[in-house]
């Protein structure tokens, strides 16, 4: 993900029967984004969970959305776990969906937390100043 964020498209199966976005496809948007925010950061979609979310809608994505940009960055760093801020924005530029993400990372040998490497902290630390910037 660069600092522009991460394109997804609105496909027409997103909509629901009011015509907008679907609040469950608003989360598969946020984790899209998220999933090449961390990636680009050497964290693999199977090495973290997701242990608490906050969700908030400012307008609706509607059916004339072609495509939206998702934008992630880390808040807080801890030993195992991080805390994302991560939006949706519209074509103009505006956010219309708000989120705030508790990660931990996963080591699906020992199915429990692992800590954070040196080296991601880094690659964390500086795509999120970037993001920010």
């Amino acid at each position: 993900m660069s600092a522009e964020g991460h394109h997804v498209q609105v496909r027409w199966q997103d909509l629901d029967g009011l015509g907008h976005v679907n609040h469950a496809v608003v989360l598969t948007y946020l984790e899209e984004g998220r999933d090449a925010f961390l990636e680009a950061c050497g964290i693999r979609r199977d090495q973290y969970v997701v242990g608490r979310c906050s969700v908030t809608f400012l307008a609706e994505i509607g059916p004339a959305s072609r495509d939206v940009t998702v934008t992630c960055a880390v808040s807080e760093l801890g030993r195992s776990s991080l805390r994302t801020r991560e939006s949706i924005c519209g074509a103009d530029g505006d956010a219309v969906v708000e989120a705030e993400f508790g990660l931990v990372l996963w080591d699906s040998q020992t199915r429990g937390s692992r800590p954070i490497t040196d080296r991601e902290r880094a690659e964390l630390t500086r795509r999120s100043e970037e993001v920010l910037a």
